[in-house]
């Protein structure tokens, strides 16, 4: 058991070539994972493993998948050697299952972009094991917050819970700005400031009904597979959890990178 529950984390993982680019994610990144040197293990939930209900990842040697196209040669050749831990995905699996939720053990998932990414500059020894656990195809707000509170024990037994995603996310809309070189414009900038004023109040039924309430929500996120590991790990912190913003910035104009400790 750890003396002090761990927070929990969400991170903007941005593009996949951020371990490439000189910006100020990947200098963030980078001193990260020195925050929580006493981390014995890290359930990662990524906006890139979606599922009908939810799963965990249970193998012993995840391999590094490469899910993405058109970047640079020397992007595919990175390989994140984490061991996984079988048996903590067993013990997740009984806790999503102890909430009524249901879990699947997948025994072949290796490790997708929205894990590797930030974790080969967060922990470059890759030294700490490493499982995930599935976002679902609803994409339903209360219920990701919900699976977040199912796994929030393991805050108390040194497991670092990485919500990975993207604070404003908007691929699939026309007119997003995006690309190298490309400016940030000021509707992102408004979802981004109300997503940090949102997170920072512990406001729980704002982040819940942000389709509703935040400027620009569905530019912002046109399909919520990157907003929902929020969700997650705003949950994951347990009741009457508040964020601090630990990073904002911004990759390739629109995609900001911002990330977020709870607690």
């Amino acid at each position: 058991m750890s003396p002090d529950p761990l927070p929990t984390l969400f991170v903007s993982h941005g593009a996949p070539i951020l371990p490439l680019e000189p910006i100020p994610a990947r200098d963030f990144l980078s001193g990260l994972g020195s925050r929580y040197p006493d981390a014995k293990a890290i359930l990662c939930i990524s906006a890139h493993w979606e599922t009908p209900h939810p799963a965990v990842s249970a193998i012993a040697e995840p391999e590094t998948i490469h899910d993405f196209y058109g970047f640079p040669p020397e992007l595919y050749r990175i390989t994140y050697p984490a061991r996984g831990a079988p048996d903590l995905a067993g013990h997740v699996a009984s806790l999503v299952n102890a909430a009524g939720a249901g879990c699947d053990i997948d025994g072949d998932r290796g490790l997708d972009h929205g894990a590797w990414v930030p974790l080969m500059l967060m922990y470059p020894k890759a030294e700490v094991p490493v499982i995930q656990l599935s976002i679902q195809h609803s994409l339903d707000p209360r219920h990701h917050m919900q699976l977040g509170e199912a796994i929030s024990p393991l805050r108390n037994e040194g497991v670092l819970v990485i919500g990975s995603g993207n604070a404003v996310h908007p691929l699939g809309d026309p007119y997003a700005s995006l690309g190298e070189g490309a400016p940030t414009e000021g509707w992102a900038v408004e979802f981004d400031d109300w997503l940090a004023g949102a997170v920072t109040s512990g406001d729980q039924e704002s982040l819940l009904q942000y389709r509703a309430r935040a400027p620009h929500a569905r530019r912002a996120h046109p399909r919520p597979d990157h907003y929902m590991p929020l969700l997650a790990a705003f949950g994951a912190a347990g009741p009457g959890a508040q964020g601090t913003v630990i990073h904002r910035s911004w990759q390739w104009g629109d995609l900001s990178m911002a990330a977020y400790e709870f607690r």
